[in-house]
């Protein structure tokens, strides 16, 4: 339904599956209240209906153009793919996370309220058009992870992360807010619309405008986990219950890129000349950072928290060519690494359920002996992680240097192949470990649950079926990397 007041369009079918999701979350704190304890799982099961819903909510924005309220939000290709993303995640967050709320007796029905928030606020993000909205979903999401990173009440190491979290986050966001206001004085527009029309090449020599670009970068860059910007995430990774990591880890991730590419990409190409230096240095530094720290972790959460910051720094090198391609292969990266790093965590999730100690590196040592199944996923992920044939994460890597080369930007390139080879280490070292003859008796353990074993074969099949059909995702990465305002 469109209406116009006063000449902004109100357009409720733009903004239709973000306030499915509001309404789920509703729906669950008034069902908290009266579903008993021993019940809640009906709590998990309504939050993925209300998340289906969403889900058709989003698919008829499948190739509109359509902005809404004064040009604060768009329903466009780009906003369904990360809408349709981020919604896939959230059910397969949900999906695994009953057994192990119960097992750390975490099984309250606010943790799902929650999750629905963060997705919210993320759907938002990927719509935005205006700095309000762009701001409005930052918090929306960061807010939501604050509470979810704390929510072992009773775990030091939990709260200590949320703590880290919060003081970090409130001070990246100054610096969003800041940004936000420099490039409003220098444009005198807040949508996205406004500020391109304004930024043509004759504005790169604006320094208020540069300067509230650099702040921007600051923000989008903490919430991607961009060196050096990532100094919150091992601490939060590792201190966070399992299940949280699993989702904040791909699902924050993908909801920033969204914003970065609507930033530059869209708003700024006539003065990328002004942007490319900084986000190549923010990429190389990610790079390095996170792939040589992660090279000395025994911890396998901070293992994975710096392939993160390693897997950003790949994702932004798409970004800078400025071109359709470019973009493309940035969209491709992300639903590869959503895939498979979810997949990795979503391990780390289901042996946690069992009660069993997973952080240590030596933990895992013989797991092929002891959880056959749960070993072999884990090794898929860690392959495409790595970028080896034939998983999709070879070809997300694939395309971001075929867009370098294209742009013939060759330093990133380089550093980009090199740090892929020394990436190989550590993630083949787990496969080695779990390779390895245990240390003591096997011991038959509970078994997985149906949901997550599901979860589980699901993410490894689509890491290595998108590996061999790459052009699955590929096709609808091109389309929607063609934004229009």
């Amino acid at each position: 339904m469109t209406i116009n007041v006063s000449g902004i369009g109100i357009d409720y079918g733009v903004i239709l599956p973000e306030l499915v999701v509001v309404g789920t979350a509703i729906v669950v704190l008034f069902l908290e209240l009266v579903v008993r304890a021993d019940r809640r799982g009906w709590l998990a099961a309504v939050t993925v209906f209300g998340l289906l819903g969403a889900l058709a909510a989003t698919i008829p924005l499948w190739g509109q153009n359509r902005t809404a309220f004064g040009g604060t939000v768009v329903g466009d290709s780009l906003a369904t793919f990360f809408n349709v993303l981020l919604i896939v995640i959230s059910i397969l967050t949900v999906l695994i996370s009953p057994r192990f709320l119960r097992a750390l007796e975490l099984d309250f029905g606010e943790y799902y309220i929650l999750v629905l928030g963060a997705t919210a606020g993320m759907m938002l993000l990927a719509a935005a058009t205006s700095l309000m909205t762009i701001f409005l979903g930052i918090e929306l999401l960061s807010i939501s992870l604050y509470v979810l990173s704390g929510f072992a009440r009773t775990a030091l190491r939990s709260q200590e992360s949320a703590l880290k979290y919060l003081l970090l986050g409130g001070f990246a966001t100054g610096f969003l807010l800041y940004g936000m206001a420099l490039i409003y004085g220098a444009t005198g527009s807040t949508t996205l619309r406004g500020i391109a029309a304004y930024t043509t090449a004759a504005a790169s020599s604006n320094v208020l405008l540069l300067l509230g670009i650099g702040f921007l970068s600051v923000g989008l860059a903490f919430k991607a986990s961009a060196a050096p910007f990532h100094m919150w995430t091992p601490d939060v990774y590792e201190g966070a219950p399992t299940v949280v990591t699993t989702f904040m880890s791909v699902a924050t991730k993908s909801a920033a890129f969204a914003a970065i590419g609507r930033v530059f990409i869209a708003t700024f190409p006539s003065i990328s000349s002004r942007w490319y230096f900084p986000l190549a240095l923010i990429a190389i530094a990610s790079l390095f950072i996170g792939n040589l720290v992660a090279i000395t972790q025994d911890n396998l959460k901070r293992m994975l928290a710096y392939s993160g910051i390693a897997h950003a720094g790949f994702i932004l090198l798409g970004v800078l060519p400025g071109t359709a391609q470019g973009f493309t292969a940035v969209l491709f990266y992300v639903a590869a690494y959503a895939v498979m790093n979810f997949g990795a965590f979503a391990v780390v999730t289901a042996i946690g359920a069992g009660g069993e100690q997973t952080g240590e590196l030596s933990y895992w040592r013989g797991l092929f002996y002891r959880r056959p199944f749960l070993a072999t996923v884990m090794t898929i992920f860690m392959l495409s992680l790595a970028g080896i044939p034939p998983t999709v994460g070879f070809f997300a890597k694939l395309f971001v240097f075929q867009a370098l080369v294209s742009a013939q930007i060759w330093a990133p390139l380089v550093v980009a192949v090199i740090m892929t080879i020394v990436s190989f280490y550590y993630y083949l070292r787990v496969v080695v470990v779990m390779l390895a003859a245990p240390d003591e008796a096997v011991v038959d353990l509970h078994p997985v649950g149906v949901s997550t074993s599901t979860v589980l074969g699901a993410a490894a099949l689509a890491t290595i079926i998108l590996g061999i059909f790459p052009a699955m995702v590929l096709d609808w990465a091109t389309h929607a990397a063609s934004l229009h305002f």
